[in-house]
């Protein structure tokens, strides 16, 4: 390797690693203050780079949110994929069972990530321009659905899962549902807890059992 090539390595090791550095102390700070309260300049500071240095890699903090959300929503897909192929042997609904069980887990160990993506569900802009970041993000999304539709869909061929609607529907349905209810729960969990004197956990827990009971074949 010549030194032109070794330079150019080394500077493409740096920017890979000071934008993982600044996606690293954003998240941090975008869970401590949240996305509106969390400044480029905080976010700067943290990563001891100066205002500049972070519009280099993002041109304003939408696009930093952006990334940031795309990464954590990434990693859950990572989970989802890991669980659907270690249930790969067992009926269709226990699948979707154990998919959605997931969803219990990480809002009781990750609920100030949960409670970030409910933040910005709140604030995500349909305007956001059509962008390779915007393209990325939904990318990711795509691919939670199309893990949790293989699920249905071998509910639906090996009969444990009874429904009139197809397998894209239906995963559709079930995730807008789940999504939906883990948001208010992230927002108003402890409000709630309060006010009705129940776990938010246990909540969520009845709330998938409900779901899946409602797709069982023998539940028929």
């Amino acid at each position: 390797m010549g030194s032109r090539e070794r330079v150019e390595r080394e500077k493409a090791e740096h920017r890979k690693q000071r934008e993982e550095l600044i996606l690293a102390e954003a998240e941090k700070l975008f869970i401590e203050k949240g996305f509106l309260a969390a400044t480029i300049s905080d976010i700067a500071s943290a990563c001891e780079l100066t205002n500049g240095a972070i519009y280099l890699y993002y041109r304003n903090k939408d696009e930093l949110v952006l990334k940031v959300m795309t990464g954590i929503n990434r990693q859950f897909g990572d989970l989802l994929e890991q669980s659907a192929e270690a249930s790969a042997s067992v009926s269709g609904l226990q699948r979707l069972k154990n998919l959605l069980d997931l969803y219990n887990r990480t809002y009781c160990e990750y609920r100030r990530y949960h409670l970030l993506d409910a933040q910005f569900n709140l604030m995500f802009s349909e305007s956001y321009p059509d962008t390779p970041l915007l393209a990325e993000y939904y990318s990711v999304n795509k691919r939670v659905l199309e893990i949790v539709t293989k699920a249905v869909a071998a509910g639906i061929n090996d009969g444990s899962i009874n429904t009139d609607a197809t397998a894209e529907r239906l995963a559709g349905l079930l995730l807008n549902a789940v999504n939906s209810y883990v948001e208010k729960i992230s927002i108003r969990g402890q409000l709630m807890e309060a006010e009705q004197g129940i776990s938010m956990k246990d909540e969520l827990q009845e709330f998938l059992k409900l779901l899946l009971s409602g797709l069982s074949a023998a539940e028929k």
